[in-house]
Protein backbone atom coordinates (compact mmCIF):
# COMPACT_ATOMS: atom_id res chain seq x y z
CA UNK A 1 0.00 0.00 0.00
CA UNK A 2 1.43 3.20 -0.88
CA UNK A 3 1.10 6.44 0.83
CA UNK A 4 1.31 9.75 -0.58
CA UNK A 5 2.41 12.66 1.53
CA UNK A 6 1.65 16.61 0.80
CA UNK A 7 4.41 18.40 1.00
CA UNK A 8 3.15 22.07 2.22
CA UNK A 9 3.93 25.12 0.15
CA UNK A 10 3.88 27.36 3.58
CA UNK A 11 4.44 27.27 7.16
CA UNK A 12 1.88 25.69 9.02
CA UNK A 13 2.63 27.90 12.44
CA UNK A 14 2.87 31.35 10.15
CA UNK A 15 1.93 31.09 7.03
CA UNK A 16 5.74 32.12 5.44
CA UNK A 17 6.17 30.62 2.49
CA UNK A 18 8.61 27.40 3.24
CA UNK A 19 12.38 26.82 1.21
CA UNK A 20 14.28 23.84 0.69
CA UNK A 21 17.56 23.46 2.38
CA UNK A 22 19.81 20.85 2.37
CA UNK A 23 22.65 19.25 5.22
CA UNK A 24 24.61 16.07 4.73
CA UNK A 25 22.79 15.33 1.66
CA UNK A 26 19.78 15.63 2.96
CA UNK A 27 16.71 17.80 2.08
CA UNK A 28 14.37 19.68 4.38
CA UNK A 29 12.00 22.02 4.20
CA UNK A 30 12.47 25.34 6.11
CA UNK A 31 10.46 28.11 7.41
CA UNK A 32 12.44 31.60 7.09
CA UNK A 33 10.50 33.44 9.25
CA UNK A 34 12.99 34.62 12.29
CA UNK A 35 9.85 35.45 14.47
CA UNK A 36 7.86 32.09 13.82
CA UNK A 37 6.74 30.04 17.02
CA UNK A 38 7.84 26.66 15.86
CA UNK A 39 12.05 28.20 14.89
CA UNK A 40 11.08 29.63 18.24
CA UNK A 41 10.17 26.64 20.33
CA UNK A 42 12.77 24.09 18.39
CA UNK A 43 15.38 26.66 19.64
CA UNK A 44 13.95 26.67 23.52
CA UNK A 45 13.81 22.82 23.57
CA UNK A 46 17.12 22.73 22.42
CA UNK A 47 18.54 24.91 24.90
CA UNK A 48 16.64 23.58 27.53
CA UNK A 49 16.75 19.48 26.91
CA UNK A 50 19.74 17.22 27.36
CA UNK A 51 21.97 18.29 24.43
CA UNK A 52 21.49 21.65 25.77
CA UNK A 53 21.63 23.29 29.53
CA UNK A 54 19.38 19.91 31.11
CA UNK A 55 17.24 22.67 32.30
CA UNK A 56 14.43 20.33 34.47
CA UNK A 57 10.68 20.98 34.27
CA UNK A 58 11.06 23.33 31.20
CA UNK A 59 9.99 20.62 28.51
CA UNK A 60 8.30 21.59 25.51
CA UNK A 61 5.00 21.50 26.69
CA UNK A 62 5.52 24.04 29.60
CA UNK A 63 7.66 26.05 27.41
CA UNK A 64 4.98 26.31 24.31
CA UNK A 65 2.76 27.84 27.30
CA UNK A 66 5.12 29.96 28.23
CA UNK A 67 5.21 31.48 25.19
CA UNK A 68 2.06 31.77 24.73
CA UNK A 69 1.43 33.64 27.94
CA UNK A 70 3.63 36.19 26.03
CA UNK A 71 6.41 35.38 28.86
CA UNK A 72 9.20 34.17 26.56
CA UNK A 73 9.91 35.56 22.86
CA UNK A 74 13.99 34.62 23.11
CA UNK A 75 16.31 32.21 24.98
CA UNK A 76 17.65 35.07 27.40
CA UNK A 77 13.59 35.17 28.76
CA UNK A 78 14.18 32.24 30.57
CA UNK A 79 16.40 33.93 33.02
CA UNK A 80 13.39 36.63 33.62
CA UNK A 81 10.97 34.04 34.75
CA UNK A 82 10.75 34.87 38.11
CA UNK A 83 9.62 38.15 37.43
CA UNK A 84 6.08 36.26 36.47
CA UNK A 85 6.19 33.52 39.40
CA UNK A 86 3.14 35.37 41.27
CA UNK A 87 0.85 34.80 38.21
CA UNK A 88 2.54 31.49 36.91
CA UNK A 89 1.75 29.67 40.57
CA UNK A 90 -1.69 30.05 39.78
CA UNK A 91 -2.17 28.83 35.90
CA UNK A 92 -3.80 25.55 36.05
CA UNK A 93 -1.51 22.81 35.73
CA UNK A 94 1.06 24.17 38.14
CA UNK A 95 1.68 25.58 41.98
CA UNK A 96 3.91 27.19 44.06
CA UNK A 97 6.03 24.03 44.33
CA UNK A 98 6.63 22.89 40.62
CA UNK A 99 7.37 26.43 39.65
CA UNK A 100 9.74 27.18 42.30
CA UNK A 101 11.55 23.78 41.26
CA UNK A 102 11.72 25.02 37.75
CA UNK A 103 13.15 28.28 38.93
CA UNK A 104 15.37 26.75 40.93
CA UNK A 105 16.71 24.72 37.88
CA UNK A 106 16.97 27.80 35.85
CA UNK A 107 18.98 29.37 38.13
CA UNK A 108 21.41 26.65 38.42
CA UNK A 109 21.56 26.58 34.70
CA UNK A 110 23.65 29.85 35.18
CA UNK A 111 26.85 27.96 36.24
CA UNK A 112 27.43 25.43 33.25
CA UNK A 113 30.47 24.30 31.27
CA UNK A 114 31.46 25.42 28.12
CA UNK A 115 30.90 22.77 25.88
CA UNK A 116 27.23 22.35 27.16
CA UNK A 117 26.56 26.13 26.10
CA UNK A 118 28.19 25.88 22.76
CA UNK A 119 25.90 22.86 22.34
CA UNK A 120 22.94 24.43 23.95
CA UNK A 121 22.83 28.04 21.62
CA UNK A 122 21.93 25.61 18.60
CA UNK A 123 24.78 26.09 15.93
CA UNK A 124 23.64 23.64 13.19
CA UNK A 125 25.74 20.46 13.04
CA UNK A 126 27.52 21.09 16.69
CA UNK A 127 26.20 18.72 18.84
CA UNK A 128 27.46 17.81 22.44
CA UNK A 129 30.43 15.68 21.10
CA UNK A 130 31.30 18.67 18.86
CA UNK A 131 31.24 20.95 21.35
CA UNK A 132 33.50 18.98 23.69
CA UNK A 133 36.21 18.94 21.30
CA UNK A 134 35.76 22.68 20.92
CA UNK A 135 36.12 23.20 24.18
CA UNK A 136 39.49 21.55 24.90
CA UNK A 137 41.22 23.83 22.37
CA UNK A 138 38.96 26.76 23.63
CA UNK A 139 38.90 27.36 27.64
CA UNK A 140 36.61 30.21 27.55
CA UNK A 141 33.98 31.47 25.23
CA UNK A 142 35.64 34.92 24.58
CA UNK A 143 38.28 32.73 22.86
CA UNK A 144 36.17 30.54 20.90
CA UNK A 145 34.46 33.50 19.81
CA UNK A 146 37.53 35.37 18.82
CA UNK A 147 38.54 31.85 16.26
CA UNK A 148 35.17 32.68 15.22
CA UNK A 149 35.91 36.16 13.96
CA UNK A 150 39.19 35.44 12.67
CA UNK A 151 39.09 34.80 9.25
CA UNK A 152 42.68 33.30 9.34
CA UNK A 153 41.31 30.77 11.86
CA UNK A 154 39.75 27.54 10.49
CA UNK A 155 37.91 25.60 12.58
CA UNK A 156 38.24 21.91 9.96
CA UNK A 157 41.53 22.02 10.90
CA UNK A 158 40.54 20.23 14.18
CA UNK A 159 40.38 16.66 14.66
CA UNK A 160 37.07 15.52 12.38
CA UNK A 161 36.16 18.62 12.01
CA UNK A 162 34.57 19.13 8.31
CA UNK A 163 34.71 22.41 5.68
CA UNK A 164 30.52 21.66 6.67
CA UNK A 165 30.89 22.18 10.58
CA UNK A 166 33.86 24.98 9.85
CA UNK A 167 31.06 26.88 7.82
CA UNK A 168 28.20 26.51 10.28
CA UNK A 169 30.43 27.81 13.06
CA UNK A 170 31.95 30.54 10.98
CA UNK A 171 28.23 31.68 9.80
CA UNK A 172 26.08 31.40 12.80
CA UNK A 173 24.22 34.24 14.46
CA UNK A 174 25.84 34.65 17.99
CA UNK A 175 24.26 37.95 19.24
CA UNK A 176 21.78 36.11 22.01
CA UNK A 177 24.68 33.71 22.95
CA UNK A 178 26.67 36.71 23.34
CA UNK A 179 24.15 38.22 25.55
CA UNK A 180 23.29 35.22 27.03
CA UNK A 181 27.24 34.35 28.58
CA UNK A 182 27.16 37.52 30.51
CA UNK A 183 25.12 36.00 32.94
CA UNK A 184 26.35 32.98 33.12
CA UNK A 185 29.57 31.33 35.01
CA UNK A 186 31.54 28.32 33.46
CA UNK A 187 32.68 25.72 35.51
CA UNK A 188 36.81 25.83 35.01
CA UNK A 189 37.12 21.67 35.04
CA UNK A 190 37.37 20.11 31.69
CA UNK A 191 34.21 18.81 29.85
CA UNK A 192 35.74 15.67 29.31
CA UNK A 193 35.73 13.41 32.17
CA UNK A 194 38.77 11.95 33.34
CA UNK A 195 39.48 8.27 31.29
CA UNK A 196 40.50 5.24 32.82
CA UNK A 197 41.37 3.51 29.73
CA UNK A 198 42.84 5.41 27.34
CA UNK A 199 43.16 2.42 24.73
CA UNK A 200 41.32 4.01 21.78
CA UNK A 201 42.96 7.52 22.16
CA UNK A 202 43.63 8.95 19.23
CA UNK A 203 41.16 6.94 16.77
CA UNK A 204 38.23 8.34 15.83
CA UNK A 205 34.93 6.40 14.56
CA UNK A 206 31.69 7.12 12.86
CA UNK A 207 28.66 5.26 13.55
CA UNK A 208 25.67 4.53 10.91
CA UNK A 209 23.29 2.17 10.22
CA UNK A 210 21.22 0.21 12.78
CA UNK A 211 22.82 -1.84 15.60
CA UNK A 212 22.08 -5.39 16.66
CA UNK A 213 24.26 -5.35 20.25
CA UNK A 214 23.89 -1.97 21.16
CA UNK A 215 20.65 -0.43 22.49
CA UNK A 216 21.35 2.61 20.33
CA UNK A 217 24.29 4.69 19.12
CA UNK A 218 24.83 6.77 22.02
CA UNK A 219 25.32 3.80 23.81
CA UNK A 220 28.00 2.81 21.72
CA UNK A 221 29.38 6.50 21.43
CA UNK A 222 29.90 5.90 25.25
CA UNK A 223 31.88 2.88 25.15
CA UNK A 224 33.99 4.34 22.12
CA UNK A 225 34.61 7.68 24.65
CA UNK A 226 35.24 5.57 28.10
CA UNK A 227 38.48 4.09 26.06
CA UNK A 228 39.61 7.39 25.11
CA UNK A 229 38.18 7.61 21.77
CA UNK A 230 35.99 9.84 19.80
CA UNK A 231 33.11 9.64 17.74
CA UNK A 232 32.34 11.93 14.72
CA UNK A 233 29.75 12.96 12.87
CA UNK A 234 31.24 12.21 8.78
CA UNK A 235 33.57 10.61 7.22
CA UNK A 236 37.03 12.42 6.98
CA UNK A 237 40.70 11.74 6.50
CA UNK A 238 41.43 11.79 10.20
CA UNK A 239 38.53 8.75 10.66
CA UNK A 240 40.00 5.66 11.86
CA UNK A 241 37.04 3.56 11.39
CA UNK A 242 33.45 3.46 9.94
CA UNK A 243 31.12 1.27 11.99
CA UNK A 244 28.22 -0.19 9.46
CA UNK A 245 26.37 -3.66 9.90
CA UNK A 246 26.08 -3.32 6.30
CA UNK A 247 29.40 -3.56 4.95
CA UNK A 248 27.97 -3.41 1.24
CA UNK A 249 25.46 -0.65 1.75
CA UNK A 250 25.92 1.94 -1.26
CA UNK A 251 25.01 4.90 1.85
CA UNK A 252 27.01 8.16 1.34
CA UNK A 253 29.18 7.12 4.15
CA UNK A 254 30.00 3.66 2.98
CA UNK A 255 31.22 5.35 -0.20
CA UNK A 256 33.20 8.07 1.22
CA UNK A 257 35.14 5.78 3.60
CA UNK A 258 35.62 3.61 0.66
CA UNK A 259 37.01 6.73 -1.16
CA UNK A 260 39.54 7.86 1.54
CA UNK A 261 40.05 4.34 2.71
CA UNK A 262 38.79 4.58 5.88
CA UNK A 263 38.05 1.04 7.09
CA UNK A 264 34.56 -0.14 7.35
CA UNK A 265 33.91 -2.29 10.00
CA UNK A 266 31.01 -3.99 11.57
CA UNK A 267 29.37 -3.55 15.08
CA UNK A 268 30.43 -7.37 16.47
CA UNK A 269 34.01 -6.56 14.81
CA UNK A 270 34.32 -3.62 16.72
CA UNK A 271 33.50 -5.36 20.41
CA UNK A 272 35.77 -8.53 19.10
CA UNK A 273 38.57 -5.88 18.55
CA UNK A 274 38.41 -3.21 20.69
CA UNK A 275 36.12 -4.72 24.27
CA UNK A 276 37.92 -7.95 24.76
Amino acid sequence: MKIYLEIPNNCPYCGTKLIIKKDNNSEFLFCPNEQCNSRLINRLDHYCGKKGLDIKGLSEATLEKLIDWGWIENLKDIYLLEDHRDEWIKKPGFGAKSVDKILAAITTSRNTTLDAYISAIGIPLVGRNTAKELAKHFKTYAEFRDAVKDDSYHFFKLNNFGIEIDHSIKHFDYAEADEIVKILTFDENNPQEEQQDSSLAGQTFVITGSLKTYKNRAALQKDIEAKGGKVGNSITSKTTYLINNDIDSVSSKNQKAKQLGVPIITEKEFISIFLR
